[in-house]
């Protein structure tokens, strides 16, 4: 909500200092794009990194905070060693993912710190390729905006 007040706010004060409605939307794309392309490095490296894991078995034990992060991750029990999932916890379907009776396939990160379970495989190997696409068709549209109205 505050992101919203803020760019409400940005956008009045450009228009008072008088810049045009085209340069305002040409600068939004431009951050959606910026946004779009930071996304897809940080699913890349995620995606090096799960090429170059381990594969193992373990089973979800809880979900709880690790160390400094804002969020709660999974954490798994993999040869006598709790480790957290790399990516948050999903809190929707808490009940379907996370069943602590059954044993999963993970994926061990190579410092052996981090886990990669089915949601955070799915997340990286979807979120890649729509990532990039988004951020082709931003630049595209930038593109777009900077031939047709100069």
């Amino acid at each position: 909500m505050e992101v919203i007040v803020g760019l409400i706010v940005i956008i009045l004060l450009l228009l008072i200092l008088g810049f045009g409605p085209d340069v305002i939307i040409f600068g939004l794309v431009g951050l959606l794009t910026l946004a779009a392309a930071v996304s897809a490095l940080v699913l890349m490296y995620f995606a090096a990194r799960l090429a170059l894991s381990k594969r193992c078995s373990g089973t979800f034990t809880r979900i709880g905070k690790h160390g400094n992060r804002r969020y709660d991750c999974a954490y798994y029990s993999v040869d006598g060693e709790e480790l957290p999932n790399v990516f948050p916890a999903e809190m929707v379907m808490k009940k379907r993912l996370y069943n602590s009776e059954k044993t999963v396939k993970l994926r061990t990160d190579r410092g052996g710190k981090f886990v990669y379970d089915r949601n955070a495989r799915a997340t990286i190997l979807t979120g890649v390729p729509l990532t990039l696409l988004l951020t082709l068709f931003l630049a595209l549209g930038m593109w777009f905006m900077t031939v047709h109205y100069p």
